[in-house]
This record gives structure tokens, C-alpha cells and sequence, in this order.
């Protein structure tokens, strides 16, 4: 009797067990919410060829996600969702389910281009997530027939810098790189627009080469929307005083080397040859020396009213003045 009593024992334990076991992979697991921040958003980035495990590694490897083994140990059971490449952003509020419906029913490839950015910036991101290589990306670039509002300048490193939008895409799997391309620049031409009704400044297509260039100019030159405006009348004042704009991204941008984090521009910099360097060349650069967002735009479209010719822009200084004696001293502070 005691013996059956025994095993009636151990049947209920084991199916208590069981319920619990079964409880945890489909009922509390899926509803745990697997990211470790207090930020609203995570974002990463899938890279070709890298598959479920791999993303999680990296997840876990970056602190992304609390427990991965937690995961692990629900897909292992309920099967691992197939991933395609392309730049995530994801509320950090799901649950261990959301997530990976996010990335089972993915469709579409998203790309996120940074305002600022150069054609070779941009190639690299495509090439990272597997759309196309840099190369074919660039030659498509070169080959891609212009629109009509882009006038082709001999000189340019690329006809297109500039014009390529900078926001976030979704793209199909598969999409051709010249359907990219042209995604990019209608999004370019949709925002100059709202740009133009936003600030009231109307140009002509003639000036549409000139209100990007010098956008973007402003976008690698200040960071805040304020910031951006002084500059933009600072290339206004100095292009009327027939000074040299003297910008250092432009140097930088001459030497292929814009967006890899110099820190210092050295005076044998500022001596290269070439149509795009502001210090040897009065005027605008030949053309934009990146892909300037919708607020460099609007600063290029409408300045603020100054008589700045100077100023200093360092991550937590800002100063401008028309006086160079007043620059200079000013410049001195930051390098005592």
C-alpha cells in the first residue's frame, strides 16, 4: 500500500513537473521580455550569411539581451526563426514572442543611412548587410543616368553626392541597386521640396547644386540646428567678402578621408590639390561633399541674419564672431 501511495506520488510530482516545464515554454517564456536597456528602442544590425545563432551571440555578447540561453532553450523547442540582413530597430518593450515574430515575419531589408554620410559611406552599409557590394554599389552610381537637376560637373568624385537621402529605407529582398538609387533621390526631391514650403525660400533648379553643397558643408560642420544656421551665414558672408570659406571637412573630403574619424586637420592638409579644398579654392567646393540631411538644408536655404566671418565648434563649445582678433583669442583659450 505505501509502496503504491510511493508511486502515485512520483506520477503526480512528474506530471506537476511536466505542467510547470510546459507552462515555462509556452506561457512565461514567450512573455518575458528579453532586452537589457531602459532606452526605448534596441538597434542592431544582421549581417549576411549570419543566421538565428549568430545573432543572438552578438546580442548577448553586447549585453543587448538578458538571457540568452532563456532563448535558446524556447527555439530549440519551438523551432529558430530564418533572419535576413538588414538594420534593426526594435521596441525594447517585447516579449521573447514579439521578437522573434519580428524577425520570422521580416520582409523587407531596413537600411539606415545617417544624415552626413558619403557615397563610400553608404556603399560600405549596403555591402555590411549583403545587398550589394561597395563596388557595384559605386559603379551603379557612376553609371546611374542623372535626373535633369543634377547637372554633370567634370571634376567630381561622384555626380550623385548629395542627392542620396539620408533616412530609413525598407527595401525588398532582391531589389536592384539602381531601383535604390532611384528610391534615394525621389526621397531627396520629396524633402528639398517640404524643405523649401517649410522655410518659404523658393530657388530654382539652377540653385539647387548650390543650396546642397552647401548643405553640406553645414551638415559635416555644426551638430545643432542653431549651430547649423550661424554656419550657413558664415559661408554667406565670407562667399560676399570673396574670402575663402577655409572649412576643414572640405580638406578632409579632398583627401578621402571624411567620416573616419580625424581629429586634426595638419597644415600640409590644407595644402592638397583639389577643387574641393576651401583653402586653396575661394567659393563653394565643386560640389556637396556628402548626403546633407533635411535640417542642413534648411539652414542652406535660410541662414540666420549675422555678420559672422568665424567661429569654433567643438563637442561642448560653441562661439562665433565677425572680429579676428576676437577668434583667434578665443582659439588660443581652447588650446592653453
Amino acid at each position: 500500500m505505501k509502496k503504491k501511495k510511493l508511486i502515485i506520488g512520483i506520477i503526480i510530482a512528474i506530471v506537476v513537473i511536466i505542467i510547470i516545464t510546459v507552462s515555462a515554454f509556452f506561457f512565461i517564456i514567450p512573455s518575458v521580455k528579453p532586452f537589457n536597456t531602459n532606452k526605448p528602442n534596441v538597434s542592431f544590425v544582421i549581417n549576411t550569411k549570419e543566421n538565428f545563432n549568430d545573432v543572438l551571440n552578438d546580442l548577448s555578447e553586447k549585453n543587448i539581451i538578458k538571457d540568452k540561453s532563456l532563448i535558446e532553450m524556447y527555439t530549440n523547442v519551438t523551432g529558430k526563426p530564418n533572419v535576413m540582413p538588414g538594420q534593426y530597430t526594435i521596441n525594447s518593450k517585447v516579449t521573447v514572442k514579439q521578437f522573434l515574430n519580428i524577425l520570422k515575419n521580416q520582409k523587407t531589408i531596413t537600411v539606415v543611412i545617417p544624415e552626413g554620410y558619403t557615397v563610400n559611406q553608404i556603399a560600405g552599409i549596403f555591402d555590411k548587410i549583403g545587398m550589394f557590394s561597395k563596388q557595384d554599389f559605386i559603379n551603379a552610381v557612376n553609371n546611374y543616368k542623372l535626373p535633369e537637376f543634377i547637372k554633370p560637373v567634370q571634376g567630381r568624385k561622384y555626380q550623385l553626392e548629395g542627392y542620396l537621402f539620408p533616412t530609413t529605407y525598407a527595401f525588398k529582398k532582391g531589389e536592384s541597386v539602381n531601383t535604390v538609387i532611384e528610391t534615394m533621390i525621389n526621397t531627396f526631391v520629396t524633402e528639398l521640396d517640404a524643405s523649401i514650403k517649410e522655410t518659404g525660400v523658393k530657388i530654382t533648379p539652377a540653385q539647387i547644386n548650390e543650396t546642397v553643397t552647401k548643405a553640406s558643408i553645414i551638415e559635416k560642420e555644426a551638430k545643432t540646428p542653431e549651430q547649423m544656421k550661424n554656419v550657413s551665414s558664415v559661408i554667406d558672408n565670407r562667399l560676399k567678402a570673396n574670402m575663402p570659406l577655409q572649412m576643414d571637412d572640405t580638406v578632409l573630403y579632398s583627401m578621402d578621408k571624411l567620416g573616419e574619424n580625424v581629429t586634426k586637420v595638419y597644415n600640409k592638409d590644407l595644402k592638397t590639390q583639389s577643387p574641393y579644398n576651401t583653402y586653396l579654392n575661394k567659393g563653394l567646393p565643386i560640389g556637396p561633399i556628402c548626403n546633407p540631411g533635411k535640417q542642413a538644408i534648411e539652414a542652406a536655404l535660410k541662414p540666420n541674419s549675422t555678420k559672422y566671418l568665424y567661429y569654433i565648434l567643438t563637442s561642448n563649445h560653441s562661439f562665433f564672431t565677425d572680429n579676428f582678433k576676437d577668434f583667434t583669442a578665443e582659439k588660443n583659450k581652447i588650446i592653453n
